[in-house]
């Protein structure tokens, strides 16, 4: 066999160079899409954890509230009871605390995800301090009412508003005793 020329060496040096470049430029393009898999998983495992950390969080936070649910929980009634209990009780606030109802109107019940409710439109009238202080009447956490919608203006007597306001008393439906099951 023949010994090779310097030339032919020389190209085998640089083919060798070049066939050691290429294998080392595609272990280093598989290694860096390896390590961004990971980064991108790490990613997503963070964000989980962060998310079940606030739910773990959440779910605490609410035990005292589910308490306080069960010592008080909300009125059994029927939409139609709700609604006229809702109207004696704003009128009857209204009336303690010195303003004068100008228009109500009562809105069809409504199915909620956190329960029933009846709902009162109604427009007031008088002097602001009666008017908090029948907001802060109207709405105490143990009569489940709760206001959803309200705008105040002054009225054209300087110590006057007027108070629009969408009222809320929510209820739980009595439950029918054998008509739910099947014959």
């Amino acid at each position: 066999m023949r010994k090779p020329a310097k030339s032919e060496l020389r190209l085998l040096v640089i083919f060798g160079a070049a066939v050691f470049l290429a294998l080392n430029l595609f272990g280093v393009r598989a290694w860096m899409a390896r390590k961004q898999s990971i980064a991108t998983n790490i990613a997503e495992i963070r964000t989980a954890l962060e998310a079940a950390k606030s739910s773990m969080m959440a779910a605490e936070s609410i035990k005292s509230a589910q308490g306080w649910m069960k010592e008080h929980p909300a009125p059994v009634m029927t939409g139609e009871g709700a609604s006229t209990d809702l109207l004696n009780a704003v009128r009857a606030e209204a009336e303690k605390a010195g303003i004068k109802v100008v228009e109500e109107t009562l809105l069809q019940a409504s199915p909620e995800s956190e329960g029933s409710s009846a709902l009162l439109q109604t427009k007031l009238s008088g002097p602001f301090a009666g008017v908090a202080r029948f907001l802060f009447e109207l709405q105490s956490p143990t009569a489940w009412r709760a206001v959803s919608k309200m705008t105040i203006r002054s009225d054209t007597e300087p110590p006057n508003v007027v108070m629009d306001m969408e009222i809320r008393q929510y209820y739980v439906p009595p439950t029918t005793g054998g008509d739910s099951t099947g014959s």
